[in-house]
């Protein structure tokens, strides 16, 4: 009885310490940055403070801090998760918080640092319309950060609203997506669903979840189990299309074979044809190392599920961003397996 009660306290003063912890940032950040932040920042009308014709960029009175994360077969948004948790200290002293995707070798800029464009910044903009590059040559004060801080995104707070919308805001503030990435998600919506709304999204990992079972990865629920729970769902709520994003060609297939043509989704040309005997990362897949169109057709699928009126997966970074750039979903079923040991 005292182990259960010791941890049912721990877990209360959990909750307890992570409300207090978003009554404290939001009432500090309001003053501390209510000169920067996006005032009717809606990503819904993509209306930013960025297109406010008496916005200055100003590059000699503002401390920029480039983060940076040594990560070099990191998925997107691992990086994304890494960063968004990495900028909190900053921004909370006021600082212009800058990622930088490209001092380090990765999958994303093909193992080549500082040749290329910032991969961020093809799908994301800085925070104010700053840019890298601009910083780098303009900028008076610049400080450098090594984001070590651990992703722990798997950690399940997809049920507490206050933490969803503390991060959504942050997101919303910090990394908004580029116009041209929410232009081409809303194309393909139209595409795919035309005008309907009532849309059940999906998402769920498999290729090298499921090979390598890395150790503190959440584990992934089985395709069985999701299209159980998907057909209960849209049983329950009718749904006129289901979306699902998945980079698991076998996964895709059970969900068409079981689904038809009510199943949307949006994939890469070619198939990954995912060895699952080879114990590799996913990222050392050569379709994936430096293919800037396969990380936006990702990204894409962010954007889309985030669009969706109800949502089912597990637990992963990608979820993690699903939930910070969507406002609102009328309906949850999110899959807490806990992670491999």
């Amino acid at each position: 009885m005292k182990n259960i009660y010791r941890k049912n306290s721990n877990l209360f003063c959990f909750k307890f310490l992570q409300i207090i912890i978003f009554i404290f940032a939001n009432l500090f950040l309001s003053e501390k940055m209510k000169t920067i932040f996006f005032k009717e920042s809606d990503f819904q009308k993509d209306r930013y403070l960025i297109n406010n014709n008496n916005f200055k960029l100003d590059y000699e009175k503002n401390t920029f801090v480039i983060l940076k994360r040594n990560c070099p077969l990191c998925g997107f948004f691992s990086h994304y998760c890494g960063f968004i948790k990495c900028i909190i200290p900053i921004i909370i002293n006021g600082d212009v918080p800058i990622i930088d995707l490209n001092i380090y070798g990765n999958i994303y800029n093909n193992f080549k640092p500082n040749i290329s464009e910032n991969p961020w910044e093809l799908f994301f903009q800085q925070p104010f319309g700053y840019k890298l590059n601009s910083v780098k040559i303009k900028a008076k004060k610049i400080k450098y950060y090594e984001c070590k801080q651990k992703v722990n995104s798997y950690m399940n707070i997809y049920n507490n609203k206050i933490i969803i919308k503390f991060w959504h805001n942050i997101a919303k503030n910090y990394f908004p997506l580029k116009k041209i990435m929410i232009n081409k998600a809303n194309k393909i919506r139209k595409k795919l669903f035309k005008k309907s709304k009532n849309i059940l999204g999906i998402i769920i990992r498999g290729t090298d979840f499921i090979s390598l079972k890395g150790k503190y990865h959440p584990i992934p629920p089985k395709p069985e189990i999701v299209i159980r729970d998907v057909k209960e769902m849209d049983n329950r709520n009718k749904y006129k299309f289901l979306f699902i994003a998945t980079e698991d060609d076998l996964i895709r297939k059970k969900f068409q074979e079981e689904f038809g043509n009510k199943i949307k989704y949006l994939h890469y040309k070619k198939k990954l044809n995912y060895d699952y005997n080879s114990k590799i990362l996913l990222g050392q897949n050569p379709l994936i190392k430096g293919n800037k169109e396969f990380t936006e057709i990702y990204i894409l699928n962010i954007i889309i599920l985030s669009k969706c009126l109800d949502i089912i997966g597990g637990i992963s970074n990608g979820l993690f961003g699903v939930f910070t750039i969507s406002n609102y979903f009328r309906n949850t079923k999110i899959y807490d397996l806990g992670v491999y040991k």
